[in-house]
């Protein structure tokens, strides 16, 4: 008879001299096990949750950088998937974790932490979080990606004075580099004239340079503007195909809507139950009540 992921756990973890690594292959097959909801139809134990944190912690206290950046993340998100609570949010054990494997020369950790501290907003670790970012900042100075955060710190005064000014010139050079989250928040500052002069039209274009790139909130923007006729010519088909970008790039609600268009026909749109079918299960993917919202709208799954 196959060895469970459970039960390749339990005997990892029993048995001595077992390396991080093997404690760390042993809690992803686990976790994989879960995601494929197993733990639902009665395959895992219910102390499953707590042997794959007890594999991971165990791997960990080897050293293991993959098992403290793993367990890190499960602890941040709260959850394996969706379907799967477990285990429960921890958002300063998940920061504790990123910081061991940044202090064991992980750049995932560095990064790890100092994302987690600012989007817990922890004023605690502010001033720790800015002069790290600024440190790996100066080691890779053509980092997209810190140079996003270097965006995020000074536009929010996240450990830093207040510098929307600042802030707009690190978002235009993430994006030019191609960071999509960077270009979105430039749509952002052009709408608004936060830290640059207001400009519509910039702020448009860089909602298409933003979608293109792959960001989902500006896909779905671009999906309701399609669909409404918001600053481009009213068009259905490009508003479910933008939605539909937006919900393969993980914006669970934009792929209900794409699927209540075409569940519909909307605007004349052609309806097509089974790719309408196909958009609520990525909704669903992703964690949205599909079919509670449906009911809400006096609407139905196609058969």
């Amino acid at each position: 008879m196959p060895v469970t992921s459970y039960q390749n756990v339990v005997r990892t973890l029993g048995t001595p001299g077992a390396t991080g690594e093997q404690l760390h292959d042993a809690a992803i097959a686990l976790r994989d096990a879960f995601m494929r909801n197993e733990h639902s139809i009665g395959l895992l134990p219910g102390d499953a949750p707590e042997l794959l944190v007890r594999a991971l912690r165990a791997g960990g206290d080897q050293g293991h950088i993959p098992s403290l950046l793993t367990l890190a993340l499960l602890f941040q998100r709260g959850s394996i998937a969706p379907w799967a609570p477990f285990p429960a949010r921890d958002v300063p054990a998940a920061i504790e974790l990123y910081r061991r494997a940044d202090a064991l020369g992980s750049p995932e950790g560095a990064m790890g932490w100092i994302r987690a501290a600012y989007f817990a907003r922890d004023e605690h670790l502010a001033t720790a979080a800015a002069t790290r970012l600024g440190e790996l900042h100066t080691q890779s100075p053509e980092d997209a990606g810190l140079m996003l955060f270097l965006g995020y710190f000074l536009h929010q005064g996240y450990g830093y004075a207040p510098d929307a000014t600042a802030a707009a010139r690190f978002f235009e050079a993430a994006a030019a580099r191609g960071d999509a989250a960077a270009a979105f928040e430039l749509t952002i500052l052009y709408a608004t004239g936060d830290g640059v002069p207001a400009d519509p039209d910039a702020a448009q274009q860089w909602t298409f340079r933003a979608a293109e790139l792959g960001s989902p909130r500006a896909q779905a923007n671009l999906g309701g503007m399609y669909a409404t006729g918001r600053g481009v010519p009213k068009d259905a088909a490009l508003a479910v195909d933008w939605y539909r970008r937006a919900g393969e790039s993980g914006n669970a609600r934009a792929a209900f809507v794409a699927g209540v268009m075409l569940l519909t026909g909307d605007d004349g749109l052609p309806a097509d139950p089974v790719a309408a079918s196909a958009q609520f299960d990525t909704a669903e993917e992703f964690g949205y009540d599909v079919d509670a919202t449906l009911a809400g709208m006096g609407l139905h799954r196609p058969e």
